[in-house]
């Protein structure tokens, strides 16, 4: 009698190993990994590369910098180039002038936009700000050095950043984006 209970346990517990590889979600498991191959997820660095010199005017201004991704983006399994090298971006930043007793300018990039190989608009977050040279160490040696008439030497400016063609920036996707 142990022995047919015992066979009985072996023979039903094959039945729902067997039952359990036919019917457990393989295929389900199949599809979303295929599926993975066209998103582009979130959070999925991309490099910006700036094609021109840029300086800010000393104002205060928003506007953008023509750039381009630097290396081939790819989906989340790594199988599909979502975004080619040297697809076109586009780089807004805003800038804070530079004013009296030799205070610098600065420039911040924020947002960034490019497209993927279908066409898609990508928004792309940086975390990236430049500041340009303070004169503020020179203003005061001046004014103490000249005193009153150093005084004129708060008139100086500092200036505003630049930035070189060539430089890159790191840039994050905002939202997965299924890629046709």
């Amino acid at each position: 009698m142990k022995k047919e209970n015992e066979l009985w346990k072996s023979v039903v517990s094959c039945i729902l190993i067997v039952t359990l590889m036919f019917c457990s979600p393989f295929e389900g498991l199949a599809q979303s990994s295929n599926g993975r191959g066209n998103v582009l997820e979130n959070g999925t660095q991309i490099v910006l590369r700036v094609k021109e010199n840029f300086k800010a005017d000393n104002k205060a201004d928003t506007g953008v910098i023509n750039s381009i991704v630097e290396t081939d983006v790819y989906s989340a399994d790594g199988t599909k180039v979502l975004i080619k090298a040297g697809t076109p971006a586009f780089i807004e930043f805003s800038a804070d002038p530079n004013g009296t007793w030799g205070k610098a300018g600065k420039i911040c990039l924020t947002h960034a936009t490019t497209k993927t190989i279908d066409n898609k608009r990508v928004s792309l977050r940086l975390s990236s700000c430049k500041n340009g040279g303070s004169k503020l160490g020179g203003v005061i040696a001046l004014s103490v050095l000249f005193f009153p008439l150093g005084l004129i030497s708060g008139c100086m400016k500092g200036s505003m950043p630049k930035i070189p063609a060539g430089t890159t920036f790191n840039a994050s996707v905002m939202q997965d984006i299924t890629v046709e």
